[in-house]
């Protein structure tokens, strides 16, 4: 009987993971759900602020040219008004936790090869990338921040904007939320610069003029910076739906195995019932045969 005993405990610990999976899963699909129409919100938002900059600066092109050529920069192609190190950075948003599946693990892959392949600075977001990271570049340095995995906090994402919109050129590496079944790693990259030319070119069939206050250059530093913590943000919030998504499909497969793990048990406990029953009539019948 010790042995369905052990049955039995193993049943009802599986039954409780069961349980603790069903649970997790909902709370993943809420959450993606929540995350899911802030993003497409915020890509909207994001979409007419960013019409509203290029029309900006098609309008006043010559007046950027004008600016652009009173400031000395690496590349005289380029500008802007922000202060940049020159530097490139490879930032990888991770996570804190686990229960994502693989696809932390598979965009660690392609952030670390952008680390060894062009020497960036490496920026992480984090727990477990951090723990990936050191694990296979023990030596290398990095900068680490940590963001709750149900969002950003002010300060929080504050601190990292300040720390990155040093660097010339951004590669961000995320998971991207693809379908409700499929998630792939991401990069979106963020320059620093703006290249004249490409202004001299969207400046075709712009005709919207505006009136600055209290300057053009003041205007454009103020949407620089706010459209570059925008894109930033936006990026961590794709992130956290693919993580979300990446959940669900990872819990529903554990629920799967559980469930097959318990069918096994229950087959398992019947056999040895049967077997011990069977055990008992043979003892029964032996014992008869004795008195006989």
């Amino acid at each position: 009987m010790s042995d369905i005993k052990t049955i039995d405990q193993n049943i009802s610990q599986l039954t409780v993971f069961r349980t603790i999976t069903q649970a997790y899963v909902e709370i993943a699909a809420i959450r993606m759900k929540r995350t899911r129409n802030s993003v497409l919100m915020n890509r909207d938002f994001l979409s007419r602020i960013n019409d509203i900059f290029e029309d900006v600066r098609a309008s006043y092109r010559e007046e950027i040219f004008k600016l652009a050529s009173g400031r000395r920069t690496r590349r005289g192609e380029d500008i802007t008004f922000l202060a940049h190190n020159g530097k490139s950075v490879a930032v990888f948003l991770s996570a804190n936790t686990g229960l994502y599946g693989d696809i932390i693990d598979r965009t660690f892959q392609e952030f670390l090869e952008d680390v060894r392949k062009r020497k960036s600075e490496a920026t992480i977001i984090g727990k477990l990338g951090r723990s990936l990271f050191i694990g296979a570049e023990p030596d290398h340095p990095y900068t680490y921040y940590q963001f709750t995995d149900q969002g950003t906090a002010i300060q929080e994402f504050g601190d990292f904007v300040k720390h990155v919109v040093q660097y010339e050129t951004i590669h961000v590496y995320y998971p991207s939320f693809k379908s409700a079944i499929s998630q792939e790693p991401a990069t979106y990259t963020i320059s620093a610069n703006t290249p004249l030319s490409d202004l001299n070119k969207s400046s075709l069939g712009k005709r919207q003029d505006y009136i600055f206050e209290p300057s053009l250059k003041e205007i454009l530093m103020f949407f620089e910076r706010e459209i570059f913590a925008s894109q930033l943000d936006q990026t961590v919030r794709e992130a956290q739906l693919a993580k979300y998504a990446s959940r669900i499909i990872s819990l529903d497969q554990a629920g799967e195995n559980i469930k097959h793990e318990l069918n096994s048990l229950f087959l398992h406990k019947l056999k040895v019932e049967h077997r011990e029953a069977n055990r008992k009539q043979l003892h029964s019948l032996a014992s008869m045969n004795m008195w006989n």
